[in-house]
């Protein structure tokens, strides 16, 4: 693979912005050039010659400023190495299972031949944003449900594919 490798990441919180520098942490380990940038103030994505893009899983869909990043640079995206990941459930269910890929980034893989797919669970902490994760925490159903282990060893199986290229 020649050139650096985006990470970007639609969140509203920071919860996904965490698993994308775990990401990232990961992949620089493996000796590669690493930007993590939040998917909205990405200005372009030809100098990279890889890309991961996490999204938040908000009510059944990836984050808008994922699904817009996706959808502005997808002619570019689909002619290099391309990862996703999302971040949501809030329970242990990411780390027990494998989720699928929600509706919109199930067609966004099959459209841009993306070479992988994860979910990992999410977090949800008092003082988030947003009136639907003020009624999640009342409900009593946030927490931190992110699998840093699981992180790691998926961002390791990318920086190898990636080495190997």
């Amino acid at each position: 693979m020649t050139g650096s490798v985006l990470v970007t990441y639609g969140t509203t919180n920071g919860s996904t912005a965490r698993i994308a520098e775990a990401v990232a942490d990961v992949l620089r380990k493996a000796g590669l050039t690493v930007e993590t940038l939040p998917a909205r103030s990405v200005e372009g994505v030809a100098a990279y010659g890889a890309v991961v893009v996490g999204g938040a899983l908000y009510t059944g869909r990836w984050h808008r400023d994922a699904r817009r990043f996706v959808r502005r640079y997808g002619g570019e995206l689909g002619v290099r190495p391309l990862y996703f990941f999302s971040s949501g459930p809030l329970d242990p269910s990411a780390s027990e299972r494998e989720i699928p890929p929600v509706r919109g980034v199930r067609r966004a893989i099959a459209r841009l031949d993306v070479r992988e797919h994860v979910t990992f669970g999410g977090c949800l902490e008092e003082g988030a944003k947003g009136r639907t994760a003020r009624m999640i925490l009342r409900s009593g159903k946030g927490g931190d449900f992110r699998d840093f282990t699981a992180i790691e060893r998926w961002a390791e199986r990318v920086a190898g594919e990636l080495t190997r290229t």
